[in-house]
């Protein structure tokens, strides 16, 4: 290790902070410093793990492996990262230092993923940052390699106080982008705020901080809705923000609190810059009134509400004042082929009624054009 640049790189993880397209490189120097053959850092929106990651950053080395990891869900089933926390260590561990070689040989990541990509060891450190994040730098060495030695570890330690120095402060600059894009949603008149797929809000306009009619604000900076309906599909959203099954935008009803009126939420995905670590699982909440009755594309109500084209067709018919028979006679189906249509309509859109679904699909006009 005596050739390595050591000052070099601590200037580019700096750089990294703010520069989010420089971290795969510079997590290829650290791992190649380190011996290892390549390095990820990984995100929580919690410093309590909950077996969900929200952004992943891979070298380039390591980055068709690890998206395998996340693909294949391991993160939840596997113990390394819980007996990471556990240690409580401040500085880089090895497998040998949290599980026996027993243990560590059953366990799913060896088994299923560490073993089939090539690899033998494994070392990682855990940074907590003042806000909140779970942040781990994780590195694999080829199988056939040494297993990280204290030495090694101690000298990966060197780059720990950067590490984080530099979570802390891409932590900020998060924040600052998701304050701006919900300040500039109130210059139009939309209520909206910034959350994580763990629930977590981050910033929130004033417009929507005061919808206390449509949200409750939890403790722990979380929201839910009013509307039980809307919260489960809510939570159905969320729990699929940064995933493959992410649609970018999911749309649904919602009562307020009187039962009187409607209003309609858009969860928009915001992945940011592709390799942002913290951008990786973060929605825009926007909260639209309902407005005059007005059928919108049959393209823009699919991808809304991720509606089956059949499905698509039924809710435009609704909102074009179209009945059940009508809608039969168009497309020559069956009037209980369109009953069962009309509520898979309901369900997708969180809506319990035909005049829900004019209701409902008459604002999205306005959030389009305000877009």
């Amino acid at each position: 290790m005596t050739d390595i640049d050591f000052e070099r790189i601590v200037d580019r993880i700096h750089e990294a902070a703010v520069v989010p397209d420089l971290w795969p490189d510079v997590l290829e120097d650290i791992a190649h410093a380190g011996g290892a053959h390549g390095m990820v850092m990984i995100s929580s929106g919690s410093d309590r793990w909950s077996g969900v990651w929200n952004g992943v950053v891979m070298s380039p080395s390591i980055e068709e492996a690890f998206s395998a990891f996340i693909s294949e869900g391991l993160s939840s089933r596997t113990e390394t990262t819980p007996r990471l926390l556990a240690r409580d260590h401040p500085g880089f561990v090895s497998e040998q230092d949290v599980f026996t070689l027993e243990e560590w040989e059953r366990d799913p990541y060896r088994t299923e993923w560490n073993k089939k990509w090539g690899f033998e060891h494994a070392c990682a450190t855990a940074v907590h940052s003042p806000s909140g994040e779970l942040v781990v730098f994780h590195m694999e060495r080829l199988a056939g390699q040494p297993a990280f030695s204290r030495q090694d570890l101690d000298f990966l330690d060197r780059f720990r106080p950067h590490l984080a120095r530099a979570s802390l402060l891409a932590t900020r600059w998060r924040l600052a982008r998701m304050q701006a894009a919900t300040e500039a949603l109130a210059l139009v008149d939309l209520p909206a705020l910034a959350i994580e797929r763990s629930g977590r809000v981050l910033v929130a306009n004033a417009l929507i901080e005061g919808m206390t009619d449509v949200l409750r604000w939890l403790p722990g900076d979380r929201i839910a809705m009013r509307d039980a309906a809307a919260d489960a599909l809510l939570r159905a959203g969320l729990s699929q923000l940064g995933s493959p099954l992410d649609k970018g935008v999911r749309s649904f009803a919602a009562c307020r609190a009187d039962n009187q009126d409607r209003v309609v939420v858009h969860l928009v995905s915001m992945p940011g810059e592709a390799r942002d670590l913290f951008d990786g699982a973060v929605g825009i909440l926007i909260v639209t009134p309902v407005t005059a009755p007005q059928a919108p594309s049959l393209a823009l109500i699919r991808g809304l509400f991720d509606l089956s084209p059949s499905e698509a067709r039924v809710a435009r018919g609704i909102v074009q004042g179209q009945t059940i028979g009508d809608i039969a006679a168009l497309h020559g189906l069956s009037r209980a082929t369109i009953r069962n249509q009309v509520k898979a309509v309901f369900a997708k859109t969180g809506t319990h009624s035909q005049r829900d679904v004019v209701a409902l699909l008459g604002a999205i006009p306005k959030l389009t054009v305000a877009g």
